[in-house]
């Protein structure tokens, strides 16, 4: 639990492609043409137009510079900050200072003791943070403290949070990038679980209507209807590790995987999570090949006796599976300790769909679409239905070979435009060869079409 110096970090200019705003991750494209995935620690704040900003306010296509710190494998994946090397907007600032407003200044614990709780809030711009916020952050001042979770979000602040009072306020130092060079002590009446040294938490300020994240965003939707997004709900595996007795893709790294056990179903987060490309399916023998994204390092595969395939959403063969596209593998480890047993494959367009996620088209320039990832409508507090708010953002490459599908006809590509619903599967991204759309599946009514036609082959064999 340290901010950490930003002489350690390295520089990348790139070009942002891909953003999940709930889960702070996402891609951008180096300048040399490599993908580079990146995540967001609590603390790491974007810059652009020369000022702090959320995920959601940075346009894709926007040119800057990335600064990156190594995960626990020593690859630059961790982005704390970016410099896109503008001018101050004013602009700009007032829309980050009113969307943190509306969710709480984040902050992580430094120390309970009694019924105090010791915060150093975040912040990439300390000398603006103490101006909009330093009347506010004074000894007798008040505010709720929510307990949220390591990409910021929190539960029900309504009444998942409690009422405080700042009791101290100290200077701590802001030569490490993510501290705000603000630390309070706040007494509270009642001390939450999630009120624990290391743990990330969001404050109402005085003033300040406090007021749940929204739905999709909120890791709870208290009023909505259920969360269909899979992804979207509490992660428990990074967020409660102690309950898992193995490693798992989010924690635990100091535990062995799970081995799996014959007839005995593998429980949930014990599988190891690799995209690739299918180059070989032997379905005599249940065996296969992928290269795995971005390194494009061959994988030999053996599918284990129950298996999940998901094609078009729907079941297929192993046979039936189209060799060089992209799928999520499911590994476990086999005697020798290598990721070659595979319990679960899935295309994009499965992935997508599994998760009530469709992309609208924002913007068409020539063979990239720009793509917003929207949820389904929900049901609000009053009964009507709703879109939520986009998730996430990205950016698909297209070319001559990408197939264009509308209900049951092959469009072209020039038939695409924007507001347009889409799913799609594409290649993976491989060293030297961009991901590009295979398919592009245009509309809600052409989803299903396809699904159920893709199912109907499986019905008749029985």
């Amino acid at each position: 639990m340290e901010f950490p110096s930003l002489n350690d970090a390295r520089r990348i200019h790139g070009e942002l492609v891909n953003v999940d705003f709930i889960l702070r991750k996402g891609e951008f494209r180096a300048d040399d043409g490599k993908l580079m995935p990146f995540a967001m620690p609590p603390y790491a704040i974007m810059k652009y137009k020369g000022v702090e900003a959320d995920l959601r306010e940075v346009p894709l296509g926007t040119k800057m510079t990335f600064l990156l710190l190594p995960d626990a494998a020593g690859q630059p994946t961790q982005l704390v900050t970016t410099d896109d090397g503008q001018p101050a907007d004013v602009a700009q600032l007032k829309r980050f200072r009113e969307f943190t407003e509306k969710r709480g200044v984040a902050g992580w614990i430094d120390k309970t003791q009694g019924n105090t709780v010791t915060v150093t809030f975040f912040s990439g711009d300390p000398a603006a943070f103490r101006a909009a916020y330093g009347e506010l952050l004074a000894v007798g001042k008040g505010g709720k403290l929510c307990v949220a979770d390591e990409d910021l979000r929190t539960w029900n602040p309504g009444v998942d949070g409690e009422g405080s009072s700042i009791t101290e306020v100290n200077k701590v130092p802001t030569e490490y990038f993510g501290s705000s060079g603000v630390q309070v002590t706040l007494k509270v009446s009642n001390m939450l679980e999630g009120f624990r040294r290391g743990r990330i938490v969001r404050v109402f300020l005085g003033g300040w209507k406090v007021q749940d994240q929204l739905y999709g965003e909120s890791l709870m939707g208290y009023g909505f209807g259920r969360m269909l997004d899979q992804e979207l709900v509490e992660n428990v595996a990074r967020d409660y590790p102690e309950q898992f007795p193995f490693r798992t893709d989010y924690s635990n790294a100091n535990l062995p995987w799970y081995q799996l056990k014959d007839d005995v179903k593998p429980p949930p987060f014990s599988e190891h999570v690799v995209s690739g490309q299918l180059v070989q399916a032997d379905a005599k023998t249940g065996s296969g090949q992928f290269l795995t994204e971005l390194t494009g390092e061959p994988v030999n595969f053996t599918l284990i006796k129950h298996h999940t395939l998901k094609l078009l959403g729907a079941d297929p063969q192993f046979a039936q599976l189209p060799t060089g596209q992209r799928y999520r593998f499911h590994l476990f480890q086999d005697e020798k300790g290598a990721f070659t047993r595979v319990s679960f494959i899935s295309d994009d367009f499965s992935h997508a769909s599994a998760n009530a996620i469709t992309a609208r088209v924002t913007a068409i320039h020539g063979d990239r679409i720009h793509v917003a990832l929207q949820l389904p409508l929900v049901k609000d507090y009053n009964g009507d239905m709703q879109r939520p708010q986009d998730i996430g953002s990205r950016i698909l490459q297209v070319n001559d070979a990408t197939r264009v599908w509308k209900a049951d006809q092959q469009v072209k590509l020039a038939d695409l435009k924007e507001g347009d619903a889409l799913l799609f599967n594409r290649t993976a991204e491989l060293p030297g060869k961009p991901s590009v759309c295979t398919d592009i599946w245009i509309g809600e009514e052409t989803h299903k079409m396809v699904t159920e036609k893709q199912r109907k082959p499986a019905v008749a064999k029985k």
